[in-house]
């Protein structure tokens, strides 16, 4: 079975170092958005410049730098959607220099208990797509590093917003998501689907950057048949609280860096 075809040679044919420069002045944090409405807002409100761009034959996607007013930076990116395309882009904004990531985004529902608009982060994700099986070896799932959950958690405590800990389905087949499938993810846990976690937190571990997400419910497949919910129709002010999440996210793995050198 090609899923079962791991090869621990760290040594590949072609490496991102191999065809990516390191930026000038590149901050070491990044937060990665699944909206490219949440990131445009942003920007928009703080004037923040394009350090350098993510390429890519669908066009490319602009990386800003972010100062806040105490002088607090990362880089901000709108992240493409499916594992080996978000996973790419971790892997080239690391060898621009980028050690840690948080990244959020929507998510199905599963769980009829989770409600439009809940936050969710994920503990582990469940391998059912195929970038994860390049970086490590076979199995059913992944943990996400408790220093990245942690990361996130203490943010939405901080800023009092409520949240529930999951795992969650990472799948590459929007389409493929038989009710048969759902039964079974609730079986093994999942309250919840999306289609990058798995293959970002598996570039995370082999390469040994800090990596979290957190994720806001937006469709539903809890009922006999789908429903939309909120898909496609993102309250802007959600999207900056979800920025302020994000950005103290990052801060907290600094601190947690910082302590352990």
């Amino acid at each position: 079975m090609l899923h079962t075809d791991f090869d621990p040679d760290r040594t590949a044919v072609i490496s991102p170092i191999d065809v990516i420069e390191p930026v000038d002045h590149m901050p070491q944090s990044m937060v990665g958005v699944f909206s490219h409405r949440i990131v445009d807002a942003f920007v928009a409100r703080t004037g923040s410049e394009p350090i350098t761009v993510f390429k890519s034959c669908m066009g490319h996607l602009p990386i800003y730098r972010c100062v806040l007013p105490d002088g607090f930076t990362f880089a901000l990116v709108s992240m493409p959607i499916g594992g080996p395309f978000a996973a790419d882009m971790l892997e080239e904004t690391h060898a621009m220099g980028v050690r840690q990531f948080v990244t959020f985004g929507s998510c199905g529902a599963l769980d009829h208990q989770v409600t439009a608009g809940h936050l969710l982060v994920p503990t582990a994700a469940v391998r059912d797509e195929g970038t994860s099986y390049h970086y490590l070896p076979p199995a059913e799932e992944i943990a996400l590093k408790p220093d990245g959950v942690a990361a996130v958690c203490d943010a939405l405590d901080a800023l009092g917003v409520p949240y529930t800990r999951t795992k969650t389905w990472t799948t590459d087949g929007i389409f493929r998501e038989t009710r048969g499938k759902v039964n079974k993810r609730l079986q093994q846990g999942c309250a919840v689907v999306e289609m990058e976690c798995a293959s970002m937190a598996a570039v995370a571990e082999f390469r040994g950057f800090s990596f979290a997400q957190f994720l806001w419910a937006a469709d539903s497949l809890s009922g006999e048949a789908w429903d939309s919910r909120i898909l496609g129709h993102l309250d802007l002010d959600s999207g900056a609280l979800y920025m302020e999440i994000a950005i103290q996210a990052l801060r907290n793995l600094q601190n947690k860096q910082e302590a352990d050198i």
